[in-house]
């Protein structure tokens, strides 16, 4: 179907909080527009929804930016934890179904049928980020812009895992060093864009043979990106199983009375 994503970009969404000086907008992250068992939904980072404590967030839909519309959810911090230390660190937006038909006029829906539900993230082999990096964020006047980018590495092997205090079970580690990136088209060093901005993008696997592949329609969605460590160079993100898991009990609840 035409509102169907089959690339990646196409479904990848900036999302924006309300400056707190107020001057407009700020990006605070980047969500991925998905259908789940035929409902639309908005994958995320936790500490991009957190944001809700001080102003609305809001996503590009028609011909402008809206207030997102729809119920959140999230996996909840174990007692006395701090986000910044939650190894999840995912939500969501159950869409209010009037608003996702607003938001598929600027993007396309990312199938199901295009997601993996691993178990063990040292099953995965070359994966790519995709996110909407803060420094494509740009603002003149009224009018506000971003791009998306992508980045891409190899799965972590277990002792990045063991060193992180991380389980291959409940997380995605991707190696990334920014500074050793190089071009696969020349093989020469170059300058990739940081991933600050990028948390709540998706992390998409490549099969077996397919490492260096430009071709968009092959990778599946297998989990959302939250977290980068700079000097370690390491991207962090969470399988889409707890996603689904948060999302689940979101589902008992009636997801608020969201159409």
């Amino acid at each position: 179907m035409d509102h169907y994503a089959t690339d990646p970009y196409d479904a990848i969404v900036p999302v924006f909080g309300e400056s707190q000086r107020g001057e407009g907008f700020t990006h605070v992250g980047t969500g991925v527009f998905i259908e789940l068992q035929s409902q639309p939904f908005l994958l995320t980072a936790a500490h991009v929804t957190d944001n809700l404590k001080h102003s609305q967030l809001w996503v590009p839909a028609h011909d402008s930016i809206y207030p997102i519309q729809g119920y959140v959810g999230y996996v909840d911090l174990l007692p006395e934890q701090v986000r910044s230390d939650d190894p999840v660190d995912v939500a969501y937006y159950r869409l209010d179904s009037r608003f996702a038909r607003g938001m598929l006029e600027l993007f396309k829906i990312w199938p199901q049928t295009r997601c993996e539900l691993i178990v063990n993230s040292l099953e995965l082999g070359v994966c790519s980020v995709c996110g909407m990096p803060a420094s494509r964020f740009k603002r003149s006047g009224g009018v506000y812009s971003s791009e998306t980018a992508s980045v891409r590495g190899i799965a972590a092997p277990a002792e990045d895992y063991e060193r992180e205090s991380l389980s291959p079970e409940q997380n995605i580690i991707v190696r990334f060093h920014k500074k050793r990136a190089v071009s696969k088209e020349t093989g020469k060093r170059m300058n990739p864009v940081h991933p600050r901005g990028m948390s709540g993008g998706g992390i998409f696997a490549w099969p077996p043979g397919y490492e260096l592949s430009d071709d968009w329609s092959i990778p599946k969605l297998v989990g959302v990106f939250h977290s980068y460590k700079e000097s370690k160079g390491l991207l962090i993100g969470t399988p889409l199983i707890s996603v689904l898991t948060a999302a689940m009990v979101g589902e008992m609840k009636g997801f608020g009375g969201v159409q």
